[in-house]
């Protein structure tokens, strides 16, 4: 019987190990894999195929709308008129709005990266009747997920 579990990749995960041996599973019958973290940086746009739920164009499209109808409506006090105004307004909120969204964006993402620590999947070969007993060390070692395999 196999139990399959993911850890950050901390100290808990070491005190998991230990605690696990002491209860008499052999070193031999643990197995711990790190997984590699994505090293490219995330997409800027959204495809239809993949999101990330970080929209780009909320900021730029609000502060566009609002500019355009300021813009709109001092057009009718300034030079030019409200339609060009309403124009400059779009185009100088849109332009302020992304450049905004791109430097959040940008800091968001660095520090998620840093955030991130890698997982480790560790699969352990155990007696039925040890199950229950390293499903709690698992658990009590702050375990991502925890789950049984049997073959056979």
């Amino acid at each position: 019987m196999y139990i399959v579990s993911t850890f950050e990749h901390s100290s808990y995960l070491e005190l998991a190990i230990t605690a696990i041996q002491m209860k008499g599973i052999a070193k031999e019958n643990i197995l711990c894999v790190p997984i590699d973290k994505r090293s490219e940086d995330k997409k800027l746009f959204d495809t239809l195929h993949s999101a990330d739920g970080l929209s780009l164009l909320d900021l730029p499209i609000i502060l566009a709308t609002v500019l355009c109808l300021l813009g709109g409506i001092y057009g009718f006090i300034l030079k030019w008129g409200p339609v060009l105004w309403g124009l400059i307004g779009f185009f100088i909120g849109f332009g302020l709005g992304f450049i905004i969204k791109l430097i959040t964006t940008k800091k968001y993402n660095h520090r998620q990266k840093k955030l991130k620590a890698t997982e480790v999947v560790m699969i352990i070969d155990c007696n039925a009747n040890q199950l229950d007993m390293v499903k709690d060390i698992l658990w009590e070692h702050n375990a991502l997920g925890v789950s049984k395999l049997s073959l056979g």
